[in-house]
């Protein structure tokens, strides 16, 4: 896994291994970021991710601003 925009591109997520979630695929990533930056103004944003999992998406989230 990658994070595929922003402040940390391209840098990698170690997954611990004996996490039992399964990762969003990058592919699934980038299509959902895709759709909500036509939105969505990552600088004035906040965001609360409850259910992270492996936390792609809050470090997504992050990256972007």
């Amino acid at each position: 896994m990658r994070i595929i925009s922003g402040k940390y591109k391209s840098r990698r997520i170690q997954v611990p291994p004996n996490l039992k979630a399964r990762p969003t695929t990058d592919f699934a990533r980038e299509g959902l970021f895709n759709v909500l930056s036509n939105f969505i103004d990552w600088e004035e944003t906040s965001a609360l991710d409850l259910f992270s999992g492996t936390g792609s998406i809050a470090l997504e989230l992050v990256s972007r601003g």
